[in-house]
């Protein structure tokens, strides 16, 4: 009898064992769960209401502009700082990076930034790919292209790239001294009611004719190592009168360092954010690599947080 007992009790927990695992597996499957999230604006509308109206105010007053480039529509998100929608508020400009895959996600954002009076234009990498481009019909084309998205898209302009040959057939030179050309002309007369157009890069790849149509100039001051090449890249710019400083925007990338006077390292952006006011005043800084965090203890964000209010100290 014993033993018929012992043996129904050792089934039974080889049978428990069987199942259980199973069962815990089941328990353990993750499940949707609808979470109705309020935003900001839904919570306070009258609040909400208010605070735009403070941000678009400081927008429009006379402040050192913040600029920077964003990866949108990343084929896999890793967490909210992949969005628009987490950018800082005061930002005044975001390029997008991506403008050929525009995701509904970036749709939302796009509306919601307007709204925070961010102004969000198309970035037309030429300097990565003019080998692509071998006649000036091809550009042209392809300009087109992009003006009817960031027009479809409701956006507020165009930034561009470019590098000018400093060697090369005669031939190379005059076809890049004409792509230049081209692509401010097709920029431009697609920029009337306010609309921006900003350049990346040195200003010698623009012919001085066409500067003034450009709103701002972001010099590639990110790549730099050293302050003594920031000062000798500013004191190398064309004549105030024919490129205002006011024009002019620095860069810096997060996460890097810079050698200052006293051959010390220095975080490149807090440093790249005091030289603005001090060397002109310039019109503002571009700061990059804006998304590649946002759960970290120095996060993107609040660097960019910082340099903001420290360039507006009183806004």
């Amino acid at each position: 009898m014993k033993a018929i007992i012992y043996n129904i009790f050792t089934c039974t927990l080889l049978l428990l064992a069987c199942v259980l695992p199973t069962a815990c597996s089941d328990w353990n499957e993750p499940e949707p769960v609808d979470v109705n999230i309020n935003s900001p604006k839904d919570q306070n509308p009258e609040l909400w209401a208010s605070y735009m109206q403070v941000l678009n105010t400081y927008k429009q007053s006379k402040h050192y502009i913040a600029y920077t480039r964003f990866d949108n529509s990343p084929e896999k998100p890793v967490n909210e700082g992949s969005f628009l929608r987490s950018l800082p508020d005061s930002l005044d400009i975001v390029a997008l990076c991506n403008p050929g895959n525009i995701s509904d996600n970036d749709r939302e954002d796009i509306l919601l930034l307007h709204e925070k009076s961010t102004r969000i234009i198309y970035l037309v990498d030429y300097a990565a790919q003019a080998a692509t481009f071998t006649d000036a019909a091809a550009l042209g084309t392809w300009l087109d292209k992009a003006v009817a998205a960031a027009t479809e898209l409701n956006l507020d302009g165009f930034a561009f790239t470019g590098v000018r040959l400093y060697s090369g057939t005669d031939a190379e030179m005059v076809a890049r001294k004409e792509a230049a050309q081209l692509i401010v002309s097709k920029l431009s007369a697609a920029t009337g009611g306010g609309k921006l157009l900003v350049f990346e890069g040195n200003p010698d790849f623009i012919e001085s004719a066409d500067l003034e149509k450009l709103n701002y100039i972001v010099l590639n001051t990110a790549d730099l190592t050293n302050v003594s090449e920031l000062n000798l890249l500013i004191a190398g710019l064309p004549d105030s009168n024919v490129l205002p400083r006011e024009k002019v925007l620095l860069s810096a990338r997060i996460g890097d360092q810079i050698v200052d006077e006293k051959n010390e390292k220095q975080s490149v952006v807090p440093l790249m954010t005091d030289r603005v006011a001090a060397m002109g005043p310039l019109g503002g800084l571009a700061i990059h690599n804006i998304g590649s965090d946002y759960y970290s203890a120095n996060m993107n964000y609040e660097t960019t947080r910082t340099a903001i209010q420290q360039m507006n100290p009183s806004k």
